[in-house]
């Protein structure tokens, strides 16, 4: 509510008021221009806040109800039909209303479908921005890998006992495994492969991964067993979890731990991430993973990144704030499997 709407409702009062009163001294109920105090409450309803709005029309509904004390300068056996006359200058005032509060809303919530509809197509020409550049980056980085990797096996054969060498080539092993993940990850996203993931295993392969990336971070994991449960997506989903993990562990403070907790609660499953930090701000929590945010730690790619990852099979993932920690929770529909 603005001063602008405050003024525009205290214009609109003004004339409502100044309305009923001039008819209500020239002939009341007689008078064939009464129907005109409908169109204050009209640009009411249309031009401000529905409490404001409603204000303006309850005040033109009264000032109709005085016209039933006014004397009418006509005959007794009239007064029947001019009761009849207000009554129903009343029902269109709240018809008027009524039918104007649902348009409004309606109005809006369309609009707040559009909005994010844009919001969304955005997003996807940004993923479709970064993972081409993505594609092209792995295509790039394929040659300089096999090419170190076959300068590494020279350098092996000259010194089979070398520490260092022998954590260098794991490392170019681990790159060179990645990018192959990647490419089977971007082949079951062209082809549409959906996969049933044990929700149990899912979240083993998730800390073996964690713990193999960031042996730094320290992580107390609460897991409630759930033998049965699949979860219907691609390979996409893993890294996005990770990515999300990678964020809390970013944004917490050095030697602080990070607390997940996985359930599933009626059908959904869950997992909750809380980390220590700088709290989000409100701009912030409503953007992330929605949009690129630049901050001193990146853009945000990698939030609308496992965003997206979820929005695909069904799942969400939001933020918020809770006793000073900064909470990440994850949900995905799950389906029972027995037997």
């Amino acid at each position: 509510m603005t001063i602008r709407d405050i003024l525009t409702a205290i214009i609109l009062l003004l004339i409502t008021v100044l309305a009923n009163s001039f008819i209500w001294l020239n002939g009341a109920a007689t008078n064939p221009y009464a129907v005109l105090i409908l169109v204050p409450m009209a640009a009411a309803m249309l031009l401000l806040p529905f409490r404001l709005a409603w204000l303006v029309i309850v005040v033109g509904v009264a000032g109709q109800l005085m016209q039933l004390q006014a004397p009418l300068p006509t005959h007794h056996q009239m007064d029947t039909h001019y009761r009849a006359m207000v009554y129903g200058q009343i029902f269109a005032g709240l018809l008027l209303g009524v039918t104007l509060h649902i348009l409004r809303v309606r109005i809006v919530r369309q609009q707040q479908a559009l909005r994010a509809l844009h919001q969304r197509q955005h997003r996807d020409e940004q993923l479709v921005t970064i993972g081409t550049a993505a594609a092209q980056f792995s295509h790039e980085v394929a040659t300089p890998i096999q090419t170190i990797q076959f300068m590494l096996e020279d350098v092996r054969q000259r010194y089979p006992n070398d520490e260092d060498l022998q954590r260098a080539e794991q490392q170019i092993k681990r790159i060179h495994n990645l990018l192959l993940d990647w490419r089977q990850v971007a082949e079951d996203v062209w082809t549409h492969r959906v996969l049933e993931l044990q929700v149990n295993e899912l979240v083993e392969q998730v800390r073996d991964a964690l713990l193999i990336a960031r042996p730094d971070i320290r992580v107390h994991w609460h897991d409630d067993e759930q033998p049965g449960c699949v979860i219907q997506a691609d390979r996409t989903l893993i890294p996005a979890i990770l990515s999300l993990l990678h964020n809390a562990a970013d944004a917490a403070p050095l030697d602080s731990k990070i607390d997940v907790k996985t359930q599933v609660v009626e059908n959904t499953w869950q997992m909750i991430i809380r980390n220590e930090g700088e709290p989000l701000d409100a701009p912030r929590k409503r953007g992330l993973g929605r949009e690129l945010l630049p901050s001193s730690r990146g853009v945000g790619a990698g939030a609308m990144l496992s965003y997206a990852s979820f929005e695909r099979f069904g799942g969400t993932v939001s933020w918020h704030v809770e006793s000073g920690h900064t909470v990440t929770e994850i949900c995905m529909p799950v389906e029972a499997r027995h037997g």
